[in-house]
């Protein structure tokens, strides 16, 4: 009698073991046959792909609206570790020639916190922030984003674009 319960026991364990094996199978096949099946479902590359926006960055205002103000000549030290290079740069602003007199104004009143920020913000520079294009674009870009928060704060932004005449590290 405890030969056949043992049997019986051998046997059920047998088929469990039996059908998990087969369990796990199934789910193997299964997730095998999902993984084909989803670029399927998922949209083509044609249809993914962003354009390429036909306009450059320095051709935000078309030419007869642009127009280019100078704000100066900037030169300060670098943040190295003997102060013993600094950087010149000659700034210009792109403008919409339609606000001109009010950005003019505007910028007569407000040069000097924008030229003590300037100075500021460039001598907390290092070299390798501002070196190659990566760094000098990202330079206008901050350049450009505080001059508007300083000289318009109704968020709407005036300059569309800081160019620089001159750009020297020495």
């Amino acid at each position: 009698m405890a030969d056949e319960s043992q049997e019986t026991q051998d046997q059920a364990a047998a088929s469990s073991a039996g059908t998990g094996v087969i369990g796990w199978i199934a789910v193997g096949v299964l997730g095998a046959a999902a993984g084909f099946a989803v670029p399927f479902f998922l949209p083509t590359a044609e249809v993914t792909q962003a354009k390429e926006p036909e306009a450059t960055y320095y051709e935000l205002l078309p030419p007869d609206k642009a127009m280019f103000i100078e704000f100066g000549e900037v030169t300060v030290n670098l943040d190295e570790g003997r102060m013993n290079r600094y950087l010149r740069l000659k700034i210009s602003l792109q403008i919409n020639k339609d606000e001109e007199e009010s950005i003019l104004e505007t910028l007569e009143k407000r040069r000097l916190i924008l030229r003590n920020w300037l100075l500021s913000h460039l001598s907390d520079k290092d070299l390798d922030s501002i070196r190659g294009a990566a760094g000098q674009n990202m330079l206008r870009r901050e350049i450009r984003d505080q001059f508007n928060t300083v000289m318009f704060p109704d968020g709407y932004d005036r300059i569309h674009d800081v160019l620089f005449e001159e750009f020297n590290v020495q």
